[in-house]
């Protein structure tokens, strides 16, 4: 097993399965597994409920430690693939919940015909947990709305409560359940080598939400390193694995570089 450290980032290059239980618990697990057995991740995936399932279900927790899962769609033959459906039961089998459902709205959808399908331009996040914590309100709202708003309804169909952050007195909101992010277009940076990254802006704003300064974000399929370039630029300490050499390389690499651009920042204004 390798180890680096850089700054407060803590990367294993092995297997989740293995090394998980041998850490503290952490805070907050964000992370994007391979979706299904679409692609080849340097080899092939013999069975993703196995490795999913196993990696998640071998994650160190605490009481409050929220786990962000993000999966895209599949089609097969005609229809949607459900695969996530396995991986759902065998978390609540292991005490996690399915608490939140979330859409990752990926901006307009890309040209081409998908096969009488309308144009993908979303993906999901599920959210797992034993219990809930408060979510961070740091969302600014783009529209002050002038006149009374309203609650949830109740069962009856009325009414109550204020819903606007203005005039509630707030200046800020909780993320909507729809985190719109676009998708990663450049793809001229060293992750390019990874057949299937994500923007920087996912993982942050999930960060922005779910976890505070100095906690410990936990991606088991690092990949690229996007969530630990996130975690770095906002001051987590983080904790990331991969099974790939040839990512780990990647993704160590951009970590770094963030490391550097943030002491760059500190040193610039001292």
């Amino acid at each position: 097993m390798r180890v680096e450290q850089i700054g407060r980032a803590t990367l294993y290059c092995g297997d989740s399965r293995e090394i998980l239980p041998q850490l503290e618990p952490v805070d907050t697990v964000i992370t994007s597994p391979p979706y299904g057995q679409q692609r080849d991740y340097g080899a092939k995936i013999k069975d993703w409920r196995d490795l999913v399932s196993g990696v998640l279900c071998a994650v160190q927790a605490h009481e409050k430690t929220q786990i962000l899962c993000n999966l895209g769609l599949i089609h097969r033959e005609g229809r949607v693939i459900r695969y996530w459906d396995d991986l759902i039961d065998d978390m609540e089998a292991d005490a996690w919940r399915l608490f939140g459902w979330y859409v990752w709205d990926q901006g307009y959808g890309l040209p081409g015909n998908w096969n009488g399908r309308l144009a993908p331009s979303h993906e999901w996040i599920f959210h797992f947990n034993k219990s809930a914590d408060l979510v961070n309100k740091w969302v600014k709202p783009k529209k002050i709305r002038a006149a009374s708003g309203t609650g949830m309804r109740r069962p009856d169909g009325s009414t109550s409560g204020i819903s606007s952050p203005h005039l509630c007195g707030q200046s800020t909101k909780i993320q909507d359940s729809v985190v719109r992010v676009y998708r990663q277009m450049d793809r001229s940076g060293p992750e390019a080598e990874h057949p299937a990254i994500f923007p920087v802006g996912l993982p942050t704003e999930l960060m922005l939400s779910f976890t505070q300064e100095n906690q410990t974000v936990l991606d088991p399929f690092l990949g690229s390193g996007t969530t630990g370039v996130a975690a770095v630029n906002l001051g987590r300490n983080f904790i990331g694995v991969e099974l790939h050499e040839p990512y780990f390389d990647i993704a160590c690499k951009r970590i770094e570089d963030a490391q550097r651009q943030g002491d760059m920042l500190i040193g610039s204004a001292a």
